[in-house]
């Protein structure tokens, strides 16, 4: 149970499982109460297709025993609408974490298949991320896999988005697996077109045997589009707690804090809310950010 208690506090310390537009409109005019209106451009993404890539920096501020850590991450959705409300996402992305002296690569993919119209959107995703960290070696594997399918939702109104995942999967090293439970709900305020908030509670839970492994996470972020170019600049504070326990008792706690930010780049969409409602509504539940 030693070795795969090592495994699962590295993956909830390092997995990552789970990443311009076209206007082609009609141009509405003309006289109103006997005096002329300007046209009103109504833009829609008429391929069907919208997405992003971004790149981001993570840096660990409060730990236990002051432990330094930061993490790069490249990452990508695209989303493409099938007509009738059906919906097709799919994500990528690569992190690369140090801890101290210790290095871990990370590989993650999900795809999300949904109904969506302009309120709701209801949905399956599955999920697979791998990490690489070398010192593991000494216990057998160098690499964990994370496996993880479950249901989404997502209800949106004229100030913001209010969503909900779960699932389950499996955490497998070496000749070892634990079950992997995780729960997420999470808002997005718009104060404009092109400025939101947003703010998501997740719980991962690992569990192996008579041993539990739970990763509590609560998450702040602010996003801000200029109008004239598809970039998004965002930054935020991640709050995780770490609690190890076994036969129902607490052997091991830990409580770290996080700072990220990093540039979104867009396709598809000419605004923040416009990408959201007709472009990857979903987010991963990363147990880093």
């Amino acid at each position: 149970m030693t070795r795969t208690f090592h495994a699962s506090f590295l993956l909830a310390l390092s997995s990552m499982p789970a990443i311009a537009a076209d206007i082609d409109a009609p141009i509405i005019g003309g006289m109103r109460n006997g005096a002329y209106m300007e046209p009103v451009v109504y833009s829609e993404n008429s391929s069907g297709v919208s997405g992003y890539v971004e790149g981001s920096f993570n840096k660990l501020t409060d730990t236990p025993y002051d432990v330094d850590g930061e993490t790069w991450a490249l990452r990508g959705s695209v989303n493409f609408d099938a007509g009738a409300g059906l919906n097709l996402q799919i994500d990528g992305g690569y992190g690369r974490t140090s801890i101290e002296d210790v290095g871990v690569d990370q590989l993650a993919g999900a795809v999300h298949a949904y109904h969506r119209d302009d309120t709701y959107a209801v949905g399956a995703f599955f999920q697979a991320a791998a990490l690489d960290a070398g010192y593991l070696d000494y216990f057998g594997d160098d690499t964990v896999a994370d496996y993880l399918g479950g249901l989404e939702a997502a209800w949106s109104g004229d100030d913001g988005t209010l969503y909900g995942r779960a699932g389950y999967g499996q955490a497998r090293w070496t000749d070892y697996s634990a079950d992997h439970y995780m729960g997420a709900l999470g808002a997005r305020y718009y104060a404009t077109d092109n400025i939101r908030f947003d703010v998501e509670g997740a719980l991962h839970r690992f569990s192996y045997e008579n041993a539990d492994l739970d990763m509590r996470s609560v998450t702040l972020s602010a996003n801000y589009r200029p109008e004239a170019m598809p970039v998004t600049f965002f930054a935020g504070y991640r709050y995780d707690q770490l609690d190890a326990s076994a036969a129902g008792l607490s052997v091991a706690e830990a409580n770290s804090s996080t700072l990220f930010t990093g540039l979104r780049f867009s396709f598809g969409s000419n605004s923040l809310r416009e990408e959201e409602r007709s472009g990857p509504v979903w987010t991963a539940s990363t147990l880093l950010p």
